[in-house]
């Protein structure tokens, strides 16, 4: 009784999660534009990081376009992994948990994890060159930085391929033991 009730509730937050991701991953690039496109009308806490590269507070529609492509490098890689957590979700919610499919799915979401890790970690140069683009000769900035956001995704990315290797270890047992007479 409490297997079934275990794998109900999967089921019920695979289908909520799924939704969740599917909402997250489509908003990623409108909310991100909307930003940019913004920028200059926003309160200062909003984006005093970025004024303070650049030589006025008020960024030119060029450089706030630059600055939104800039954004788009992590954020593309972040819709990837929304999208591939949304298939994995998926798989939860139909009750298939240790199949190959799923060790699959749950495997490129760990793929997905590093190259947004990567992804973030160059956006730093990125977003520092886009935001310094209209400042004068000489002021131009190349920032390099790895944060605990960079460090987290990476851990994080880490996790996913251990958690990968036992839930593809799991499959293979469960596998023996129903061909086991």
């Amino acid at each position: 009784m409490e297997a079934t009730n275990n794998l109900e509730r999967i089921r019920r937050q695979g289908r909520l999660l799924e939704i969740i991701c599917l909402v997250a991953a489509v908003s990623v690039v409108p909310l991100t534009a909307v930003y940019w496109t913004a920028f200059n009308l926003l309160p200062a806490d909003m984006t005093r990081q970025a004024a303070e590269l650049a030589v006025s507070p008020e960024l030119p529609g060029w450089v706030r376009l630059l600055c939104f492509l800039a954004a788009l490098v992590p954020g593309v890689a972040l819709m990837v992994t929304l999208l591939r957590l949304r298939r994995l979700f998926a798989l939860y919610k139909a009750g298939r948990i240790f199949t190959l499919a799923t060790v699959a799915c749950f495997q490129s979401v760990a793929r997905a994890l590093f190259v947004w890790a990567a992804c973030a970690i160059l956006s730093t140069p990125l977003h520092g060159l886009a935001v310094t683009a209209a400042n004068p000769p000489g002021r131009h900035m190349l920032t390099l930085g790895i944060g605990t956001t960079e460090l987290a995704l990476l851990f994080i990315a880490t996790l996913a391929v251990v958690l990968a290797r036992v839930m593809d270890e799991a499959r293979r047992l469960d596998e023996e033991a129903a061909l086991t007479v």
